[in-house]
C-alpha cells in the first residue's frame, strides 16, 4: 500500500496502477481524456473521403499521432479502472473486462456506478480518505 503515505496527483491517478479512486475522480478523469482527445482526433483526421475514393491526408505522421494517443489513451483508462477495481476491493486483473467487446461497455459503466468499498481494504485507505 505505497499510495497511502503519499498524496493524489494527476500523474498518479491517470498513469498509477496502485491504489484506489473514487467514482468522482473516475469520471472526471475520463471526462478530461474526452476533452483532449477530441479535439486532437478532429485536428489530425488520417483519412479523407471526397464521396468516391477515400485519400491519405497526413499520413505517416498523423497515423503516428493517433497511434500515440490512442496507446496513451488506453493505458489512462486501464489504470483507471485497475484503481476503481482496487476501490471495490477487486484485483486489477479484473479489467480484461475491457477488452472484452460490449462486455467493455457494461464493465465501463459498473466500474464508475457502483460505491466502492467504505474504509481501508488491502489496496489502501478509502478513496476519500486518500491525503486528507
Amino acid at each position: 500500500m505505497p499510495t497511502a503515505t503519499r498524496p493524489p496527483t494527476v500523474a498518479w491517478a491517470l498513469f498509477g496502477f496502485d491504489g484506489r479512486i473514487d467514482r468522482e475522480v473516475f469520471w472526471l478523469s475520463n471526462l478530461f481524456c474526452l476533452a483532449l482527445t477530441v479535439p486532437l482526433a478532429l485536428a489530425l483526421p488520417i483519412f479523407e473521403f471526397d464521396g468516391e475514393t477515400i485519400h491519405v491526408r497526413y499520413g505517416t505522421f498523423g497515423l503516428l499521432v493517433m497511434i500515440l494517443e490512442f496507446g496513451a489513451l488506453m493505458w489512462v483508462q486501464i489504470a483507471l479502472a485497475v484503481k476503481r477495481l482496487h476501490d471495490r476491493g477487486v484485483t486489477g486483473w479484473a479489467s480484461i473486462l475491457l477488452a472484452v467487446p460490449v462486455v467493455s461497455i457494461l464493465a465501463f459503466f459498473v466500474i464508475g456506478i457502483i460505491p466502492g468499498d467504505r474504509g481501508p481494504n488491502m489496496y489502501g485507505p478509502g478513496a476519500n480518505e486518500r491525503g486528507r
